[in-house]
């Protein structure tokens, strides 16, 4: 069938002081929506808020580096998604969307083949992973069909 699931961008922040102008010329490219922001908004604040004063409905992430940073990442301001680099729970991931928030996955844990790990965060509830292998992950969180 042709369920098509929807391609998440992440936009990497890497130059200070760009993060408004992406957002605007994403915004005005009609595109803000499929963007989630990462690179230096995951850990600075600053970026963040720079982002969504001027776009309040744009995406950014706040990162949870280790299972000790997740309570951190679910408060950060201005972050409606968490990034995880590590594979989440279930419990972790029923918290994000009780938060009303969306999460994903990336790094070492999912950016090679990894596919029990990419099975583990598709059932936790992840909402996006990130990874060097989309036609592989494709096929892997594929459900199963009875073999004739």
């Amino acid at each position: 069938g042709h369920r098509h699931k929807a391609v998440l961008v992440a936009v990497d922040l890497k130059a200070k002081d760009v993060e408004a102008k992406v957002a605007a010329m994403a915004e005005k490219a009609g595109a803000l929506e499929k963007l989630v922001f990462i690179g230096r908004a995951i850990n600075e604040p600053a970026v963040r808020a720079n982002i969504t004063k001027a776009f309040p409905n744009a995406a950014c992430a706040a990162l949870a580096n280790t299972p000790a940073d997740f309570d951190e990442a679910l408060k950060a301001p201005d972050a409606s998604w968490v990034y995880f680099r590590f594979v989440p729970s279930a419990g972790q991931m029923a918290k994000v969307h009780r938060a009303g928030r969306k999460g994903f996955i990336a790094g070492t844990t999912v950016a090679g083949l990894e596919k029990a790990n990419w099975k583990a965060a598709a059932t936790a509830g992840i909402d996006g992973l990130l990874t060097d292998h989309p036609l592989e992950l494709q096929e892997a969180l594929r459900p199963s069909r009875p073999k004739d």
